[in-house]
């Protein structure tokens, strides 16, 4: 993961600015460049009748001028380096707006506070850029980072597909470059899907399950570490589908952040359905990076 350019997605609502602040520190740590671009926008439709085109977009400019005053006084006050440039956008759809941005601009990652709810009809902007983006993104969580805590990785060994193994060795080669640059230990965290009625009924050996997919993966993960390493008490391998599974390992581990890899879903198919990541990323408190493929 060569982090060379970041992206940093402003939240005025956010009063300690951890997206900022993350942005900070990884610009630190791997000498990269910041783009700072935060968002307003009012329905400027609904004024009065009498007011003129003219007016109204006067409006619009005093607001666009106020929000990028305070734009730049966040950033000027925050550790971001003295290079970092900035913009206030007018948009009503950040994500539309990032995935045209980022078309013509080269980013490594975008650094975005998370904000994790959504109903059956509604897509914030999360999903959004998570689904329809290309660049890795980082969703800041509430709580800090502290000494002590773990990186950890979320694989799925068991598909066969080229695009998710090739995937998964990007979550790897993440991973190990973070928790280098952070000094954090590395755990990796596999759930393996067993049909809860084939369990049940006895058609299926739980523990002969996972008896045997520890004996086929683990040793495929270490060898995917290269000279580096894991060490085998640090791959955890667990019974359960991974909405469940990732969250309990996250929190048994200390994990401060989690990468983990996602083929998003588009249009209606992803709404009614999601994917893996998005069903994680519901009941997970900590930081999260999402690699695409």
């Amino acid at each position: 993961m060569n982090v060379k350019r970041i992206l940093v997605i402003a939240d005025r609502k956010d009063s300690s600015q951890k997206a900022l602040a993350h942005a900070a520190l990884m610009a630190k740590q791997f000498n990269a460049s910041v783009h700072v671009a935060g968002f307003c926008y009012e329905r400027l439709s609904v004024l009065d009748e009498s007011m003129s085109k003219s007016d109204i977009d006067t409006a619009k400019q005093k607001i666009v001028q106020a929000s990028q005053a305070w734009l730049d006084e966040t950033v000027s006050e925050s550790s971001l380096p003295v290079s970092t440039t900035d913009e206030m956008v007018w948009s009503k759809d950040i994500a539309a707006w990032v995935s045209k941005h980022c078309s013509t601009h080269q980013y490594d990652l975008i650094i975005k506070t998370g904000h994790r709810s959504e109903h059956a009809f509604y897509v914030p902007t999360d999903w959004q850029l998570l689904r329809s983006g290309n660049v890795p993104l980082l969703l800041v969580a509430e709580k800090k980072w502290r000494k002590k805590q773990t990186i950890m990785l979320t694989l799925d060994m068991a598909s066969t597909k080229k695009t998710k193994q090739a995937l998964n060795q990007k979550v790897i080669d993440a991973g190990k470059e973070l928790a280098n640059a952070n000094n954090m230990p590395i755990h990796v965290c596999f759930s393996l899907a067993l049909s809860p009625v084939l369990k049940d009924l006895g058609i299926i050996d739980k523990r002969k399950s996972l008896k045997d997919a520890k004996k086929k993966y683990i040793p495929k993960i270490q060898s995917m570490f290269g000279s580096q390493g894991i060490p085998e008490e640090n791959i955890h391998i667990k019974v359960g589908y991974a909405d469940k599974v990732v969250p309990s390992v996250a929190s048994d581990v200390g994990a401060a952040l989690v990468i983990m890899g996602s083929v998003g879903r588009k249009g209606l198919k992803a709404k009614m359905l999601g994917n893996t990541a998005e069903s994680v990323l519901t009941l997970l408190k900590t930081d999260v990076l999402i690699i695409q493929p």
